[in-house]
């Protein structure tokens, strides 16, 4: 099993010992409940402190190159010499007001370092909590937090065309299938988001459309038909229930997510589109004289919408990070009617339930006015299954996903270019815990629970 440190006693690494508290009648930080699912609100509290005394409480751990990150907040006990991280609020650190999960999405890296992205690809986060009083740490423990259960099985997927993981929840039994649709980085998608997903009762294949052996070297004329039969592949796998199966997708497989409802609607019993547009772009690393389309049809490119600018918004040379959104609302700005038309993804074809996300600070593209173009279009449409769009304001582009990750670095690579995704770190976070609460919600209510 990967986590984050490996085992709870590699903490030691960066403390005098491995023991959870100091003494049980001195002073003391607990944080509740230990060994359950990421997605579980957590609590921390310190006591046995003297009463008005101002402490810090910090956090570490590892990633996977091994790079620690940190975070603390500043607190000033009650009159019993407690602090409660859920009720009190931080006045300095990395993080200020109350936000109990603050010391977790606030974690950052020393600025020379790089970020690993996915930031967390492993079985459970190991982290060690401390409390200082006068500079000293007077106590510390740990918390594992789980992202796959134990018990369940990933399994790699190289047959039928398809590449990939099926990720299977513990014990034996039929689930409920989603094929889960990561972005223009390319790969599989996240594993961390598909383990957690399946660690809820979901068989989730996670697939890969470009960026690996067998598949495109870039996100261009990838064929419809691909998503289509990975879809049907899962249906019929015997650990799924149903014929129907779920469908999220994040940036640009939010896009391919629409594109797949939208073609064959009766294939899919849910859709959760996280940042989505409801245009189709060109694929990325590719020059305007050669612009082509993200996506296929029978062989054919998927009508698309050209950037103007001659580099594109995403082909620019390596360098500092840059904002790319502005690209997409000038290329929207600038289109003609004909030409929006013909580049929209017919979403008022989708006839089951859907889920739209998205932050109005999103740096690379604008996901809130593409969410809400396709609202539009598909509530117009009389969808009866119900469609929901959660807009975030002030949130930037990385609002789906496993909650309580460090949001600090907005920073994402695409091939050579470093796009900055936008928005406030602790806004972000917040909408993170929102999206995956309402992605379960919506899954539980469109699918059947199967036989476990």
């Amino acid at each position: 099993m990967r986590t984050w440190i490996g085992i709870a006693c590699a903490v030691a690494l960066l403390t005098a010992g491995c023991s959870a508290q100091v003494t049980e009648a001195g002073p003391r930080i607990t944080a509740r409940p230990d060994g359950v699912s990421v997605a579980v609100p957590v609590q921390v509290t310190v006591d046995g402190l003297p009463a008005g005394d101002q402490v810090r409480v910090w956090a570490r751990t590892y990633d996977r190159r091994g790079q620690v990150w940190e975070s603390s907040g500043e607190f000033v006990t009650d009159g019993v010499g407690q602090v409660d991280l859920s009720t009190d609020a931080s006045t300095g650190g990395t993080y200020t007001g109350v936000d109990p999960h603050g010391l977790f999405w606030s974690m950052r890296l020393p600025e020379d370092e790089q970020a690993p992205y996915p930031l967390l690809d492993a079985d459970d986060m190991v982290v060690l909590l401390g409390v200082d009083l006068g500079g000293a740490t007077v106590a510390r423990t740990t918390l594992r937090r789980v992202v796959r259960e134990p018990a369940g099985q990933v399994l790699p997927v190289a047959e039928a065309g398809l590449v990939g993981d099926l990720y299977l929840p513990p014990g034996t039994g039929v689930w409920p299938g989603v094929l889960l649709l990561g972005g223009a980085e390319g790969g599989r998608p996240d594993p961390a988001y598909a383990a957690l997903l399946a660690s809820e009762g979901y068989v989730v294949f996670g697939l890969a459309y470009f960026g690996l052996p067998g598949l495109p070297k870039t996100l261009t004329r990838i064929p419809l038909e691909y998503g289509l039969d990975a879809a049907r592949w899962l249906a019929d796998r015997p650990e799924v229930a149903g014929d129907r199966v779920g469908l999220v997708g994040t940036d640009k497989g939010a896009e391919y997510a629409l594109m797949l409802a939208s073609s064959e609607p009766s294939r899919f019993a849910a859709v959760v589109a996280h940042v989505p547009s409801d245009l189709v772009w060109p694929g990325f690393s590719v020059s305007t004289a050669t612009q082509v389309s993200s996506w296929t049809r029978a062989g054919a490119d998927v009508p698309f919408l050209r950037w103007p600018s001659s580099r594109g918004a995403l082909s620019a040379a390596a360098g500092p990070a840059v904002q790319s959104a502005d690209a997409y609302e000038g290329a929207v700005a600038s289109a003609s009617r004909w030409r929006l038309g013909v580049a929209r993804i017919p979403v008022e074809q989708i006839t089951s339930p859907v889920l739209l996300t998205a932050g109005d600070a999103d740096g690379v593209w604008p996901s809130t006015a593409q969410a809400q173009r396709a609202l539009a279009s598909i509530e117009g449409a009389g969808n009866s299954s119900g469609t929901q769009l959660l807009n975030f304001s002030g949130a930037g582009h990385l609002v789906g996903g496993v909650p309580d990750l460090p949001t600090t670095r907005t920073a994402v690579t695409y091939g050579q270019v470093t796009v900055e995704t936008g928005g406030d770190p602790a806004t972000t976070a917040a909408a993170v815990r929102n999206t995956f609460s309402a992605t379960v919600e919506l899954l539980r209510k469109a699918m059947p629970r199967g036989r476990g």
